[in-house]
């Protein structure tokens, strides 16, 4: 069964000085599903699905998942929550192999 690592964007408010957010999280369902099911319950900001990427197992998406919290661990705020723009996150995927969904 594939698994997926997502790439959730918080949109700030005006004005905002805080952010740029990006979550970088794992799930065996699509990540909108994920998304709509627990994080935006609470959280006044519109948040969207940057990235998708595609792994053929769920071990697989799991083991990248934590690559990149390792990775990107300078830039870690709270939980999965790093202070860092989705396109870079994004581009260290693409970089190491992965594929985006289509």
């Amino acid at each position: 069964m594939s698994g997926h690592v997502y790439l959730i964007t918080e949109e700030p408010f005006a004005n905002e000085k805080s952010g740029p957010w990006t979550k970088i999280g794992y799930s065996k369902n699509p990540p909108e599903w994920r998304m709509n099911a627990n994080l935006k319950r609470g959280n006044p900001r519109t948040l969207i699905v940057f990235d998708v990427f595609v792994y053929q197992t769920q071990t697989e998406a799991r083991k990248w998942e934590k690559n990149a919290h390792n990775h990107f661990n300078q830039y870690l705020h709270q939980k999965e929550w790093f202070n860092l723009k989705p396109e870079e996150i994004s581009s260290w995927f693409v970089s190491n192999g992965a594929i985006k969904r289509s």
